[in-house]
């Protein structure tokens, strides 16, 4: 897993073109990444495992902390499959991680926030839904849903009517 968030949304005038807007989408989970060899450090109030399920459940307060990437959400699922991976240090393959409800993740200014958060390990894409909100300083993308491919790093928003805020440089911002 790797996060980092929404690069500057600078498109006023022409700045910067959709398709670099859609890759920002993705520069949000930069750090949440399967390749990274960034340790990943979870704090939570409880951990139950579920193992005849292959199911390891965090809950209260959770903390998951990669580089300078933080995801925080009442309860994080991580759902693995009991072989050992391909690549890598012993231990089960994770196959998915659901976080929620009510998901934040952060990453400098940086902020992504949502109901509910799936990271499916084996396509490396990221969804988060319901009530979405991308902020960067005082810029702001909302939507319902974002999906993120972390192969490829394109993103994209959509759901609803998606709102786009974007504060030119020296802007006061706004919502």
């Amino acid at each position: 897993m790797r996060a980092a968030f929404l690069a500057t949304l600078t498109l006023f005038l022409g700045l910067v073109s959709p398709a670099a807007l859609a890759q920002d989408f993705a520069a949000a989970f930069a750090d949440f990444d399967t390749g990274s060899d960034s340790p990943i450090q979870i704090e939570a109030d409880r951990l139950e495992i579920r193992d005849a399920e292959k199911l390891a459940i965090y809950s209260g307060h959770v903390r998951v902390r990669q580089g300078d990437t933080l995801l925080e959400a009442p309860e994080l699922r991580i759902f693995y499959t009991g072989e050992a991976p391909a690549t890598g240090p012993a231990g089960s393959a994770v196959t998915r991680i659901e976080a929620g409800p009510n998901v934040a993740v952060r990453s400098g200014d940086q902020t992504a926030t949502g109901n509910h958060a799936v990271f499916d390990m084996a396509n490396d894409l990221v969804t988060l839904e319901g009530n979405v909100v991308l902020t960067q300083g005082t810029n702001i993308v909302r939507g319902d849903r974002l999906f993120v491919n972390l192969a490829t790093k394109q993103g994209r928003v959509e759901g609803g009517r998606v709102q786009t805020l974007i504060t030119p440089a020296g802007g006061t911002g706004g919502q």
